[in-house]
């Protein structure tokens, strides 16, 4: 069931209005969309110096972004792997508060700009409602396993592709 919070917003006379919105399960849209922030926020990492640090403390060791570059990182990427960088919003809005918006705009489906006017507290619970409403780490495994059969049985298919020519050929 959904988590159904309040969102305060504010017109350009400075009148407010409470809006209700509803935090359920990411779409498909919404996981391609956090995978791209997820990428945004690997790249910005391993062009700044001093955040480069800070890949550690949020991965672990196992992901270093000086030995490869963003895309390599994105296509290794494992449920844990996104499942930290959606649990790291605390750090990251610290480090990189931009990109700390911009993925719980996508994963609670808020515009950003109306996300950036709540107050923090208020984010705080749309983050918890989001980490409530959906399993993350679950969803990447599936998302892991339809893709690796996709890959096999791509392979096979391949295979049976290439013996019907070379009986063709005999």
């Amino acid at each position: 069931m959904p988590t159904t919070i309040t969102l305060k917003i504010k017109d350009e006379q400075g009148n407010i209005r409470k809006e209700t919105h509803e935090i359920e399960d990411i779409n498909l849209i919404q996981y391609v969309e956090m995978m791209k922030v997820v990428n945004e926020i690997i790249k910005e990492l391993q062009q700044d110096d001093s955040l480069k640090g800070f890949v550690s403390d949020i991965f672990g060791d196992q992901y270093k972004t000086s030995e490869s570059d963003a895309e390599e990182l994105v296509k290794e990427m494992d449920a844990s792997f996104v499942l930290k960088a959606v649990n790291s919003f605390q750090t990251l809005a610290i480090k990189m508060p931009e990109k700390a918006f911009k993925l719980i705009s996508v994963l609670s489906g808020i515009d950003l700009e109306v996300l950036k006017k709540q107050k923090f507290i208020d984010v705080m619970d749309i983050y918890d409602a989001i980490i409530e409403e959906n399993d993350i780490e679950k969803l990447v495994n599936r998302i892991k396993k339809s893709l690796a059969l996709t890959v096999t049985r791509m392979k096979f298919k391949e295979l049976v592709t290439k013996a019907a020519q070379k009986m063709k050929q005999a």
